[in-house]
């Protein structure tokens, strides 16, 4: 959660550590406190509450305090102070790790939930839905992520392309028309080819979308639509595996992927039953 993000990040600047200090001692007080109020408080300015905002990965300090708001509202319930980045130990027990890995995904996909806003779902959604083509652009756990978000979509008859199979990725950026859609997911947006990529296809005009913990990055700038996972994991150094972030990221797919065939519900149910239909007489038939 935000509040244990700001409790625990480490490169802050002298200003920015004096209004995190602020923040973490007054929680009781930020649900009434404005962007000047917080300045006059730190004594700082609304320039460095919007700096440690980005630095914390939300565009302005609105954005930033509705999910403190959200975080602050966690702790008055019971709390599983589990390590994302290593949610077991050498010698824990099968059930403990088994306990453990059940609430570190419920907490990924809680405050995943919490930072989603209904705007932008559904403005993804329909950039999904009227695309030709969407192209993804995912690599790593992502892209199991990106494969299986792939083959929902072959369903309802939306037909996606792993923009970075083979490591196309730069003949697909180039490849893209104005009616089809680049969806990058990644949790960190910082890989030098999407950014590269994300440039030629904007200036082209074609929509980008983003599935990210990091919507301040440059990747992100790009976007057109962001939707924000949560952001509990650190340095790739210190974790054991992306438990957090692909949970998340799996949660955000299944939303779109719903969103999506709710767009066209009774023919996408039709369609469904009649697959069935015919892979059962498939089946059945004598060779």
């Amino acid at each position: 959660m935000l509040i244990k993000q700001i409790a625990a990040y480490t490169k802050f600047t002298t200003t920015e550590q004096t209004i995190a200090e602020y923040i973490l001692a007054n929680t009781s007080s930020m649900e009434n406190i404005s962007i000047q109020e917080l300045a006059k408080r730190t004594f700082t300015s609304n320039a460095s509450i919007i700096r440690f905002a980005h630095k914390m990965g939300f565009r302005g300090f609105k954005e930033f305090k509705i999910q403190l708001l959200k975080s602050i509202e966690q702790l008055d319930g019971p709390q599983k102070d589990i390590n994302p980045n290593i949610p077991f130990e050498d010698h824990s027990p099968l059930m403990k790790i088994s306990e453990d890995m059940m609430h570190l995904t419920q907490q990924a996909i809680k405050e995943t939930y919490q930072l989603l806003n209904e705007a932008q779902l559904m403005e993804m959604t329909k950039h999904l839905y009227n695309a030709k083509r969407i192209f993804l652009f995912a690599a790593g756990d992502s892209q199991i992520r990106a494969e299986s978000f792939q083959n929902k979509l072959w369903k309802i008859n939306k037909y996606a392309i792993l923009a970075k199979e083979r490591e196309e990725w730069a003949l697909n950026a180039a490849n893209l028309l104005r009616d089809d859609c680049a969806f990058f997911i990644s949790y960190d947006a910082k890989a030098m080819n999407d950014l590269i990529a994300a440039r030629l296809i904007k200036e082209r005009g074609i929509p980008i979308l983003l599935l990210t913990s990091y919507p301040d990055s440059e990747l992100g700038k790009l976007a057109d639509v962001i939707i924000t996972v949560s952001r509990l994991e650190t340095k790739e150094t210190e974790k054991i595996s992306t438990y957090s972030s692909q949970a998340a990221f799996e949660y955000i797919l299944n939303v779109l992927f719903s969103t999506l065939y709710q767009m066209e519900y009774q023919e996408n149910r039709q369609r469904q039953l009649w697959r069935a239909e015919v892979l059962q007489q498939y089946e059945e038939k004598p060779f």
